[in-house]
């Protein structure tokens, strides 16, 4: 009787661990740049939610980072568009969320850049990622 009452709070202890878990989807891009070294975009896809982030190496251009991007159903289908955000000049990382996503979101693409400096070219890199 002392056992089986052991294997059931046993499984009942697993069940409730996965109950609690929650599954997280990320995906990270970089590209090497003339004048801000590594630029890496993420993004970040969690329960409603998806997070993103932009970084350079450095940025003495005092150029600024963007994000933009979309959020897109199982078929394909664009629910949301996010226009272009931008960091305040001179930034190196730049992060945040889109919260609330529609009903039926499944996608979320991002386009991390760096752009507006006076010396070097505009970059960008490109993320996606399960909501």
């Amino acid at each position: 009787m002392k056992l089986r009452k052991r294997l059931i709070v046993g499984i009942v202890a697993i069940v409730a661990c996965f109950s609690l878990t929650t599954a997280v989807f990320a995906n990270t891009s970089t590209t090497q740049t003339t004048g801000y070294g590594t630029l890496t975009g993420t993004l970040t896809g969690g329960t409603n939610t998806a997070y993103y982030s932009t970084t350079v190496t450095s940025n003495s251009d005092n150029a600024y980072l963007t994000i933009a991007g979309s959020i897109q159903d199982i078929n394909g289908r664009t629910l949301v568009t996010k226009q272009q955000i931008n960091s305040s000049r001179g930034a190196t990382s730049f992060s945040g969320s889109w919260t609330s996503l529609p009903t039926g979101a499944y996608v979320a693409y991002g386009t991390h850049g760096v752009q507006g400096g006076s010396i070097y070219g505009a970059y960008a890199v490109y993320t996606y990622t399960h909501v």
